[in-house]
């Protein structure tokens, strides 16, 4: 049993203070220290939990690989969009949304009271740019590391296709000594499963299927002591065409002690019978953290996004608590 559940009955029926939000994206066209403090302030949050995002506008004219990859994956879907102008919108996004560990680490030192700074590395880079930015993240003292394949574009690759294929071995030795790194500081590492906003909206871009959990077990297997966020229930902009993803994240959580799920942008699964009977069966409540996405959701907020958990009446109170802050306060040591 969850060990947080003790310090629950103070704080039930009385949660403004006290939630803390496990997802914040601090994009500089969208945020600022500032507005995100009045945003937590409006919607009763204690804590954020401010993400980096290592990301590189460069690769799509880079690594032509990549681009015909995506190409094909756009045509795929279909013959009639124009694949050059989604590619444009994806180096624009790459360009708008990178946002450096060092930016994180300064709105944490401004405002310590309200931010944890979780940074970013991207496992697509070399072996040196890699530990550089490891050894960043170790001297900015953030406290946990964000993953985004999507963006990225990287996946852990199966044993074929690291013998196959140099490239892949590089990303895979990159994820291993992110998770190691990860490991001997005891931090987190979150990790996006499913689409992106945009052109990543698209199902048969590789770098959304590559982000499929079920991608992910054997190399979380192997770390299973690490603690990990799978963010979204695992499943952001999946539930429309493939219920495999949700399916294959709780029960990656129910079977790894220290993996837990956030509710970042799908808040809404929490109104679904079938959802909530789902993860009750299977990793339980005390595996579910809430995380808002905040402010890159469409017409959405922090409060929006507590509202809907507050107001579920699939819900018990106690569920809520675990949701909002308990769960939270244990996994990020808050207490």
């Amino acid at each position: 049993m969850n060990k947080t559940i003790s310090l629950l009955p103070s704080f039930q029926m009385n949660r403004n203070g006290t939630i803390v939000d496990a997802h914040v994206h601090p994009i500089r066209s969208l945020a600022t220290g500032e507005s995100i403090i009045k945003e937590m302030k409006e919607a009763g949050v204690k804590k954020a939990v401010l993400l980096a995002l290592d990301l590189d506008k460069n690769v799509l004219n880079d690594d032509i690989e990549l681009k015909n990859q995506i190409i094909q994956d756009l045509w795929a879907y279909s013959l009639f969009i124009d694949p050059e102008k989604l590619i444009n919108v994806m180096y624009q996004m790459l360009d708008i949304g990178t946002t450096p560990n060092s930016l994180i680490a300064k709105l944490v030192a401004d405002f310590p009271e309200f931010f944890i700074g979780f940074g970013s590395v991207n496992p697509r880079k070399n072996e040196e740019t890699v530990k550089n930015r490891l050894d960043e993240i170790k001297s900015l003292e953030l406290k946990g590391i964000k993953l985004l394949p999507t963006l990225q574009f990287f996946k852990p690759g199966s044993t074929l296709e690291i013998i196959k294929n140099r490239h892949q071995r590089q990303v895979n030795a990159n994820i291993k000594r992110i998770f190691s790194f990860a490991k001997k500081e005891n931090i987190p590492v979150l990790i996006h499963p499913g689409k992106d906003p945009g052109p990543w909206e698209i199902h048969t871009l590789h770098c959304v299927q590559d982000s499929h959990p079920k991608i992910w077990r054997n190399i979380l297997n192997r770390f299973k002591n690490n603690k990990f966020i799978l963010a979204h229930l695992g499943c952001y902009g999946c539930d429309s065409y493939d219920d495999t993803w949700l399916n294959e994240a709780v029960n990656l959580a129910a079977s790894l002690p220290n993996l837990y799920l956030d509710t970042s942008a799908v808040p809404y699964h929490l109104e679904n019978k079938q959802i909530v009977k789902l993860i009750r069966k299977t990793c339980s409540f005390e595996k579910i953290i809430f995380g808002s996405d905040s402010p890159v959701v469409y017409r959405s907020s922090m409060l929006h996004s507590i509202k809907i958990i507050e107001n579920s009446a699939l819900l018990t109170e106690l569920e809520k608590d675990l949701i909002l802050f308990g769960n939270a306060f244990e996994f990020l040591e808050l207490y």
